[in-house]
């Protein structure tokens, strides 16, 4: 329910406790301060009005005690009966008066003062005494105060009859003093219980203040962690998963409060980055399959002009065997006409004209043979099909690319030079690196002058087959070298070119995970191509129909050569 809340609602409830627990604490100090105060302020009332009680007692007890000289003093005086004024007795009673007058004038001072105090005090201030019983007290001795005093200025107070009641007077005052004096020291007496209990009351509501105080801000600090941090958390990591390429992800804050608002607001951006990813993949991907037709386009368009190149260099190739064919064709022609003329020919011709007959089908069957080899490396050539790749003979396909080569009438004057005396078979595509041989030598050829030569070794070493195209033609520079595998870049002597074969040459030994490095010390130096391809392939799984197009194709390439 709360975590539905705003965050104004939460930081309102959490403001108010915080408030709460700050207001508990201020009372649970402020009201021992002051009860503090009180007793304090009590002690003092008491330590004042303390002295006020003695005094009040002293007094009367001098009162009496005077009352009591003086009527030991008349009594003398009576039987003496002495009145003459240089009398001793007569000055000593008239001292005792005297020193009656002043502690009844000092009892009565001391009352009036000790009132005024008691006047300023409240209910509040009496933690020692009752105040109650002390006001009341306090009445009695002034009413035996002012009962007294009243019997004192009335006539004949000095007379023997009336010196019993003056007695009962000051006994009733003294009576008063002390009775005052007792619930003085009694209060006092109860001062250390009461404080005892007053501080363990104190104690108690201090410890309780405490621990609700605590507990509203362990409350407080538990909401702030559920309604506050761990929403931000959640909001945190979510944004950093987003961040880090986790679109799938979505943000759940379990909330409906401003923090619930951006988690929604980071969901629908996600959304629609997401949605944006989606249509900028799909677009990547049409242009990436769009980029591959373009690049097998490319590569086909390259083959079709290469075999058009060597078809246009053999075409003379296969007229010799064709004029052979021709040739032996007219000869079988006119023997069979003679033969036909002749009626009876003689054993000896007949087996001339036998053996003629055998040597011109020989001669034709080796032709068309020789024929079709032509035919089919430039089929080879110009296969457009998907080929698979298969364990290859490179030293095979360069010696088969050379010849092919060599046949072409502007390269029959230039020497080429193969090293390749055993098998270097990897797992490659034949078709492609057939290509890439082409594009490499026929550069080469390029390069160098009618008397130029052009070597090619084919090695292997550590588990890679090198294929290395050196000539000693025009050369390269730095600059040269930089952009020579860039897309339509050539620096053919002639000016022909499209400048995308070594870029497509590039491009299939980078798929077959090889390497071809140009070395050149410069213009008129010559140049050097090595070409590195891996021997095993990626996927060590080699289908046995590749092996067996392997083992035919090197079954057909024996038979070609016999014949």
């Amino acid at each position: 329910m709360v975590r539905r809340w705003r965050i104004r609602s939460k930081l309102f409830i959490a403001v108010s406790l915080l408030l709460a627990t700050v207001l508990l604490l201020a009372f649970s100090g402020f009201w021992g301060l002051y009860r503090y105060r009180q007793l304090a302020n009590s002690l003092v009332t008491r330590a004042m009005e303390i002295p006020y009680a003695y005094d009040l007692n002293r007094h009367a007890l001098t009162l009496c005690e005077i009352d009591t000289r003086r009527g030991q003093i008349s009594a003398r005086e009576g039987m003496i009966q002495s009145s003459t004024l240089g009398d001793p007795i007569f000055d000593i009673a008239k001292l005792e008066s005297e020193r009656f007058d002043n502690a009844l004038v000092e009892f009565h001072l001391t009352l009036q003062r000790y009132e005024a105090a008691s006047s300023d005090m409240t209910e509040t201030h009496s933690l020692l005494v009752d105040l109650e019983g002390q006001q009341k007290s306090l009445a009695d001795i002034r009413v035996s105060f002012e009962n007294l005093d009243g019997f004192l200025r009335a006539p004949h107070t000095v007379e023997p009859s009336r010196r019993l009641e003056m007695k009962s007077h000051l006994s009733r005052l003294v009576q008063d003093t002390d009775d005052h004096l007792r619930i003085i020291h009694g209060g006092m007496a109860e001062f250390s219980r009461d404080v005892r209990g007053q501080y363990r009351a104190w104690i108690g509501i201090a410890w309780t203040c405490t621990i609700l105080a605590i507990a509203m801000v362990g409350m407080l600090l538990l909401a702030f962690r559920s309604l506050v941090v761990k929403p931000f958390r959640t909001l945190l990591d979510g944004s950093r998963l987003v961040a880090g390429g986790q679109f799938d992800h979505r943000i759940d804050l379990g909330t409906d409060d401003e923090l619930s608002e951006l988690a929604n607001a980071m969901n629908d951006m996600t959304d629609r980055f997401q949605g944006a990813l989606a249509n900028i993949n799909s677009l990547c991907l049409n242009l990436d399959k769009q980029v591959k037709d373009r690049t097998r386009e490319v590569i086909q368009n390259e083959q079709l002009a290469s075999v058009g190149f060597l078809a246009a260099g053999v075409a003379h190739e296969i007229n010799n065997p064709l004029a052979t064919i021709a040739w032996s064709a007219e000869s079988l022609q006119s023997r069979a006409a003679e033969f036909a003329m002749s009626r009876q020919p003689d054993a000896d011709t007949a087996q001339e004209w036998t053996a003629e007959l055998a040597n011109n089908l020989r001669r034709i069957e080796d032709e068309a043979y020789r024929c079709k080899g032509i035919t089919e490396k430039l089929l080879d050539f110009s296969r457009l099909s998907e080929i698979r790749r298969a364990p290859t003979d490179l030293a095979e396909l360069v010696r088969d690319v050379v010849a092919m080569v060599g046949t072409v009438g502007q390269y029959r004057c230039k020497t080429m030079n193969i090293d390749a005396e055993t098998a270097v078979v990897a797992h490659v595509n034949p078709q492609e690196v057939r290509q890439v041989v082409l594009n490499l030598v026929t550069n080469a050829l390029e390069s160098v002058d009618t008397d130029g030569a052009v070597d090619i070794r084919v090695s292997c070493d550590a588990g890679k087959a090198l294929i290395v195209v050196r000539d000693n033609g025009c050369g390269m520079n730095e600059e040269v070298m930089k952009h020579l595998f860039e897309p339509f870049f050539t620096r053919r002597r002639d000016g022909t070119g499209t400048g995308l074969g070594l870029s497509i040459t590039y491009r299939i030994i980078s798929q077959h995970g090889g390497s071809l490095t140009p070395h050149s010390d410069g213009e008129g130096c010559g140049s050097t191509m090595e070409l590195m391809l891996p021997l095993e392939p990626e996927n060590q799984d080699v289908t046995a129909s590749h092996r067996i197009a392997f083992d035919s194709k090197q079954q057909n390439t024996k038979r070609l050569s016999a014949a």
